[in-house]
């Protein structure tokens, strides 16, 4: 049964053909920017997730009409009784801007009962003047997933869930397809970006808040799933993950489509930076190559829709700056936490978002201390919401146990997924100030290889350096040792230990011979003392590593 199918065409409309050229598309761009500018003396330099855009300036008045602007205030103040009587329109930020949408502020000065009120919205218009944006936009429908989420199953959620409550999302006023979205402006309640000196590096406090609101919304997709199920009498599921509006956005193996044109560039640059990284014997270097494009293969695959484990409408993006944070003041201690930017929702087990989360805001030290801290965060509070929607976590196959297994199931993704991203957020500004000097290399950077990119940065950045050296390492050894991850090595030792106090300085995983399934695990720790850990260890197909005994 699929609810809110059939509401879905008015959204979709606009929506283009996911077939793209780069190279045509490079040339379509340059053409626009000739004919917007004359030049590039016009353009105005911004910056998102790490990547500067060249924006033509040009008069913003036009993003919404009189009527819109009705609908916003209308919506806002939830009344019918005032008169428009003028709006302004300018940036939002001075320097930083979306990379997907042009992020701008409203003001609109209103009069009711003969006294004015100026309103103030934050808005997302969609990047008509910018060729590549534009069409990377379309290619994942990501403007009509956003309009679709808010418009048609929060409003599912509430009706079939009357206690539920949404104080994690910002509020929705008006949003049209390709055009613009209009939200409340967070800053009037205090709401800013992550207040850390690294938006790549949150501390707790963050991190556990945003895990929190991240388990509310699962937990509210999960409810109105095994409610309708009741209501209905047999298993309601709201997609089959099949729908075009819930397709995966980027990482889809699919000639032609600019996600998947993205992905490689990024594999390019991963598989350059691994021969620089790598410190085994030479002879070496050929298996962990081989090894590790089988990781990028296993990778693709397991972002489709799985049988084997509940799904839901996942957010698609966890990171730094899809997250506001509360504050009182002036201070830096978070209060509550609300997600933001839902263009690129996909419908994937739940888990993916929080790994994905934790993954590019922590590095390996703390992941070894917090890991599964953070994931029985996250499951507490899934559960604390699922009863309060009088739901159990056995109902909708989320016991802890389950989220292990989705763990164990979804981590090569994440193992790929979460350097790529890195590869592309941890550039310095003048890098991408300086690529942004010859448009053909920013084409090339983003669609086609970013190999001579990662290369520059990894000799002249320290930063990227360190964060991408982590990154890489990470990847060399989930690449080699599939069966069993790192992160279930924390799991093992801490539940050995019962202390997370040592250093995983690294581990080797070996098969057994003639048995299926059964692994010999090597960890080399180090801490109050160094010592070796081996253990004899099950992996089944849809579980996670259990010890069989400690050798």
């Amino acid at each position: 049964m699929n609810k809110l199918d059939d509401n879905n065409s008015d959204i979709q409309d606009g929506a283009d053909s996911d077939q793209e050229d780069p190279e045509q598309l490079l040339n379509d761009w340059l053409g626009e920017l000739d004919a917007l500018t004359g030049s590039t003396d016009n353009l105005v330099c911004s910056r998102s997730a790490g990547v500067s855009i060249l924006r033509p300036t040009f008069s913003m008045t036009d993003v919404l009409s009189l009527e819109d602007y009705h609908t916003v205030v209308r919506h806002y103040l939830d009344i019918e009784n005032f008169v428009v009587i003028n709006y302004v329109v300018k940036p939002f930020f001075s320097e930083v801007n979306g990379f997907l949408g042009e992020h701008l502020l409203l003001e609109v000065t209103v009069r009711i009962d003969e006294r004015e009120r100026t309103l103030r919205f934050f808005a997302k218009r969609f990047p008509f003047g910018h060729r590549m944006q534009s069409r990377f936009l379309e290619s994942m429908h990501g403007w009509q997933r956003e309009i679709y989420f808010f418009e048609k199953l929060i409003p599912a959620l509430r009706d079939t869930l009357p206690n539920y409550e949404v104080d994690f999302l910002p509020r929705y006023f008006l949003g049209r397809p390709n055009s613009f979205i209009v939200f409340e402006d967070l800053t009037l309640r205090n709401y800013d970006l992550p207040r850390q000196a690294n938006l790549n590096m949150l501390d707790n406090q963050h991190i556990c808040l945003a895990l929190k609101s991240l388990a509310k919304y699962h937990a509210g997709y999960l409810a109105y799933e095994e409610h309708m199920s009741r209501k209905s009498g047999g298993t309601f599921r709201l997609f089959t993950g099949r729908e075009e509006m819930v397709l995966e956005p980027l990482l889809r193996k699919q000639e032609g489509f600019l996600g998947y044109d993205w992905f490689r560039a990024g594999v390019k640059g991963l598989r350059a930076l691994i021969g620089r990284v790598y410190s085994g014997p030479s002879s070496g270097l050929e298996k962990v190559e081989e090894k590790y494009n089988v990781l990028v293969e296993k990778a693709l695959q397991l972002l489709f829709p799985h049988d084997n484990f509940r799904c839901v409408l996942a957010h698609g993006d966890m990171w730094g700056k899809n997250i506001m944070y509360q504050y009182d003041g002036d201070g830096t201690d978070p209060l509550n936490a609300i997600l933001v930017d839902f263009q690129l929702q996909r419908y994937n087990v739940p888990i993916h978002d929080v790994l994905l989360f934790v993954s590019l805001t922590t590095d390996r030290s703390t992941r070894q201390k917090y890991f599964h801290f953070y994931l029985r965060t996250y499951h507490q509070a899934l559960c604390n919401e699922l009863a309060s929607q009088d739901v159990t976590p056995e109902q909708v196959s989320m016991t802890y146990d389950d989220l292990l297994k989705s763990v164990n199931f979804i981590m090569p993704e994440i193992q790929i997924q979460g350097p790529l991203q890195r590869l592309q957020q941890c550039g310095n500004k003048d890098f991408f100030k300086n690529l942004l000097q010859e448009k053909e290399q920013y084409i090339k950077y983003i669609f086609d290889d970013k190999t001579p990119f990662a290369l520059e940065l990894f000799d002249t950045d320290a930063n990227f350096k360190q964060v991408l050296t982590e990154a890489v390492e990470d990847v060399i050894e989930a690449s080699l040792y599939p069966e069993v991850s790192r992160e279930d090595c924390y799991r093992i030792l801490e539940d050995t230990l019962g202390d997370v106090k040592y250093d995983l300085r690294d581990y080797v995983v070996e098969t057994v011979d003639g048995k299926k399934y059964l692994y010999k695990l090597i960890l080399n720790v180090s801490g109050l003392e160094c010592r070796k850990y081996e253990f004899l260890v099950k992996n089944e197909p849809f579980d996670f590593p259990r010890i069989v005994k400690e050798l």
